[in-house]
């Protein structure tokens, strides 16, 4: 057996129908449903973040640019970030909690808004300062609280099952209507929450901890790895063996480390406005925009080599392809050529993205590109999308070596497979044209 049949067994045997179950997973699918919803306000958040913090200082461009800063006030640029990017773990929460309500045929909203609750005691409860009266201290209502949000937003749904499953609920008259008899099987839970979140907080209180720090504590070794080279390098390997086997890899792969992701998305933003150096490099756009131009497997190159293949399946093909694939959309590319499970492809499909995502952290590590700071729709054409990320212009240079990168690389299986369409082709026509043929043939004897 091949290494190609070992590796292509290995993956649908053993990888696929674990990945299968991964993505159908109720509480997986919650968080990525939950952080999904969130999007939109991270997208817009973060995209005010890099209008607030020009690039450069020099310039005709730039210094406009500060002036029209000046004119609006950098505190009224930053108040929706402030509200979108910087408490999107309370939208998570809810989203998360929707999602695992939907899933256990609870009151959706009901249990978004318990577990909303839930959360803001556990990680912003409210302080008194002087002549302001209450506050919240928004320090982990952002990338901070991500795994304090996806904890309240998978356990108080478990919790209101459980309760609803024992029966321990309120129980009002028939004549109550549904939706305030509802209402009223909430105040059980918060009580609750109420004394188990106090409780929790007031131990950790004494070792100079809250909820939300203590789970950052626990988490600091993952959030450490997950922000290393041999972590980008088994996530694009693991999304491109998923892909390849017809399963969404990105989707898979995705749900699981986009927490992790977004916390290091946080922890850059916070330096930005602290005017620190930006400490993490593995954000979602060094993938979106970088390593993967065109979409999984980065194949906007290989769509333009298609564009000039003499095979008129190919060429096809790249024509149909080539606007979606600017967009970053590249599922008529994957399926129509097809590259899933296409012995041809597998070493590009691997290979390329590999290289790019060397490059590309090298790029960051060497500080010829600054690290991510933004987070621009994933459907962005790749070079405005990295320039937009990263508020660096040298941006849109990686990504032009990464798609010139991926070209090299597919151009060679491309031949291969050009070559055998090719050959069908002729074999087609001359099923079809028997007599041209033969008279074909009799001129070159007589010649």
């Amino acid at each position: 057996m091949s290494v190609f049949d070992k590796t292509m067994h290995f993956v649908e045997n053993v990888v696929a129908p674990v990945a299968g179950k991964i993505s159908a997973q109720k509480h997986i699918t919650a968080v990525k449903d939950g952080f999904v919803s969130a999007m939109p306000f991270l997208i817009v958040g973060s995209l005010l973040l890099v209008l607030a913090f020009p690039p450069s200082d020099s310039g005709f461009f730039f210094e406009g640019w500060h002036n029209l800063i000046n004119l609006l006030g950098s505190d009224n640029i930053l108040a929706p970030f402030q509200v979108s990017m910087g408490i999107f773990a309370v939208y998570a929460t809810f989203g998360i909690a929707f999602s695992m309500a939907e899933a256990y045929k609870l009151r959706p909203m009901n249990t978004g808004m318990l577990a909303m609750f839930a959360f803001i005691l556990a990680a912003a409860p409210m302080v008194s300062v002087a002549d302001v009266g209450g506050v919240l201290p928004a320090a982990y209502l952002g990338g901070s609280g991500a795994f304090t949000a996806i904890l309240c937003g998978l356990l108080v749904p478990e919790m209101q099952r459980l309760l609803i499953k024992y029966n321990i609920r309120i129980k009002m008259p028939d004549a109550v209507p549904p939706k305030i008899s509802a209402s009223f099987d909430l105040l059980i839970p918060i009580v609750f929450i109420s004394i188990i979140v106090v409780s929790i907080n007031g131990v950790l209180a004494g070792h100079d901890l809250q909820i939300p720090s203590a789970i950052m504590e626990l988490f600091k070794p993952l959030v450490v790895a997950s922000d290393s080279y041999i972590a980008a390098l088994l996530a694009v390997l693991l999304i491109q063996l998923l892909w390849f086997s017809g399963i969404h890899g990105g989707s898979v792969v995705g749900g699981i480390i986009a927490p992790m992701l977004l916390v290091n998305l946080g922890l850059n933003q916070e330096a930005l406005a602290a005017g620190e150096p930006l400490p993490k490099i593995f954000v979602n756009p060094l993938v979106d925009f970088f390593v993967f131009v065109g979409g999984a497997g980065g194949t906007f190159g290989l769509v333009l080599l298609m564009m000039r293949s003499k095979a008129a399946q190919l060429k096809t093909i790249g024509k149909m392809s080539v606007i979606p694939g600017a967009f970053n959309i590249n599922e008529p590319v994957i399926f129509g050529t097809p590259i899933v499970m296409n012995p041809v492809y597998f070493i590009p499909w691997i290979v390329a993205p590999f290289i790019n995502t060397s490059i590309v952290w090298m790029a960051f590590k060497t500080e010829m590109v600054s690290r991510i700071i933004a987070l621009p729709p994933w459907t962005m054409p790749a070079p405005i999308g990295a320039v937009m990320a990263t508020n660096s212009i040298t941006a849109a240079l990686v990504v032009l070596i990464c798609l010139t990168v991926s070209m090299v690389v597919f151009y060679p299986f491309l031949k291969v497979h050009e070559k055998q369409l090719l050959a069908e082709e002729k074999a087609m026509a001359e099923a079809a044209n028997p007599t041209h043929t033969n008279e074909e043939e009799l001129n070159e004897c007589r010649n």
